[in-house]
C-alpha cells in the first residue's frame, strides 16, 4: 500500500470543507486573541513532529486548531455539556470541568465540523490527560500542547531532549511523553492542584514502555 493511500485512509471521516483554515475559523470566534495564539502554536508544532514522527501533517495540524476550543468555558458549562454529550464523569472531572475541554470539544467538532475519523477525534480528546495505549497521532498533539512556544524553557527543553534520544527512532514520542506526564505530576503536586488519576495511569504506563526497551 503506498503513503497516499494510506494517508486516504487515515483521512476518512473528514468532510472535504473541513480545510485547516475552516477550523482556524472555527476556533477563533470561541477564544481570547491569547488562547488563539497558544492554538495557533499548537497546530504549528503538532504538524512539524508530525513530520518527525511520520504521521500525518494535516490531521495533526487540524487537530491542532480544534484542540482548544473550549478552553476557555466555565468548570460548571463544561461538565453540564460533557453529561448532556453523554460523557460520564467521575468526581474529579465534576469537581474539576476544565479538564474536560478537549473531550467536549472534540464531540462538539464531531456535531458541528461533522468529523467521522475516530483517530483526530481521540487526538483533540486526549490532548490533556493522554490516554493508556495512544495513537501516535494523540501522542504528537499532546506533546505539541506541551512543547509551543509560551510554556517556560525549563517544561519544554527536557521533552524536546527526549524527542531525540533514541536514534533509532524518527522521533521518539513515548520517551517524550514519560517526560511530558512526570514534568505535569511535578507541576500539579508543586502548586497543590488535584491529580486525575488517568495521569498517573499514562505516566506508569509509558515508564513501562521505556524501561523494555531499555532492556
Amino acid at each position: 500500500m503506498t503513503k497516499n493511500s494510506l494517508t486516504k485512509i487515515k483521512r476518512k471521516g473528514i468532510p472535504e470543507e473541513l480545510t485547516l483554515d475552516a477550523a482556524r475559523r472555527w476556533a477563533k470566534p470561541r477564544v481570547t486573541e491569547k488562547r488563539f495564539k497558544h492554538i495557533e502554536g499548537v497546530a504549528a508544532v503538532a504538524k512539524d513532529l508530525a513530520e518527525r514522527s511520520g504521521e500525518d501533517p494535516f490531521l495533526a495540524e487540524l487537530a491542532g486548531w480544534i484542540h482548544d476550543g473550549c478552553k476557555e468555558w466555565k468548570d460548571k458549562e463544561l461538565v453540564k455539556t460533557a453529561l448532556e454529550l453523554g460523557m460520564q464523569l467521575n468526581d474529579v472531572e465534576k469537581e474539576n470541568g476544565h479538564l474536560l475541554h478537549g473531550p467536549v470539544a472534540a464531540l462538539l467538532a464531531k456535531r458541528e465540523l461533522g468529523i467521522r475519523n475516530q483517530e483526530l477525534i481521540d487526538a483533540i480528546s486526549e490532548h490533556t490527560l493522554g490516554k493508556v495505549e495512544m495513537t501516535d497521532l494523540s501522542k504528537v498533539v499532546y506533546l505539541a500542547d506541551c512543547l509551543e512556544a509560551s510554556r517556560p524553557a525549563d517544561f519544554t527543553d527536557p521533552i524536546w531532549a527526549a524527542l531525540d534520544s533514541h536514534p533509532e527512532l524518527l522521533a521518539d514520542l513515548d520517551s517524550a511523553m514519560l517526560v511530558a506526564c512526570d514534568l505535569t505530576l511535578d507541576s500539579l503536586i508543586k502548586s497543590s492542584r488535584m491529580i486525575h488519576i488517568k495521569t498517573v495511569d499514562v505516566r506508569n504506563y509509558f515508564l513501562r514502555l521505556v524501561k523494555e526497551r531499555i532492556v
